[in-house]
């Protein structure tokens, strides 16, 4: 899963495959800590909290569409010093999804554009795509796509490393 493109539905991975992608997202936050300077063990690693860590109201993976079938700023903030984020999936948990892309920003530049109308047709609408990550200092922004409005509850999948006692010890 290294240099994916594009979204991989949950259930065309071996459950070996979806561990060693959320490994590989704990080892892309570790480089990105090291590249700063900064030691890895001073760091602890959580899931990532939709208002605590991407500025969402609440600490709940809903998102409000105003508008159909244009690209909405959800999620538009600088990482604090000392705070690292890595997004590597996506699960769509509305009845009746209306998410149909999602583009990624570091700081003003487009990083990965993912389509996840694909994960519709599935039980279990999850996927996984190579990790993103946004260091102390980045803007992450993220553009949705729906195709109605109203809410939708998108769950991005991921982790942030944070120093030890700033959420949790």
């Amino acid at each position: 899963m290294s240099s994916l493109k594009y979204v991989v539905p949950f259930k065309e991975l071996e459950l070996s495959t979806v561990i060693k992608a959320r490994d590989a997202s704990v080892q892309a936050l570790k480089d990105a800590i090291k590249s700063r300077g900064k030691n890895p063990d001073a760091y602890v690693v959580r899931d990532i909290l939709p208002k605590t860590d991407l500025g969402l109201a609440n600490e709940e993976w809903k998102i409000t569409y105003t508008t159909a079938y244009s690209w909405q700023t959800v999620i538009s903030q600088t990482m604090p010093e000392d705070k690292f984020i890595v997004l590597y999936g996506v699960q769509l948990n509305s009845p009746v999804p209306k998410t149909l892309a999602i583009k990624f920003y570091k700081d003003v530049n487009p990083v990965e554009v993912i389509e996840v109308e694909n994960l519709f047709t599935y039980q279990e609408p999850i996927g996984f795509f190579s990790p993103l990550v946004w260091s102390e200092s980045e803007t992450i922004r993220v553009d949705f796509y729906g195709n109605a409005t109203g809410d939708d509850y998108i769950v991005l999948r991921g982790f942030v490393a944070e120093l030890k006692r700033k959420t949790i010890a």
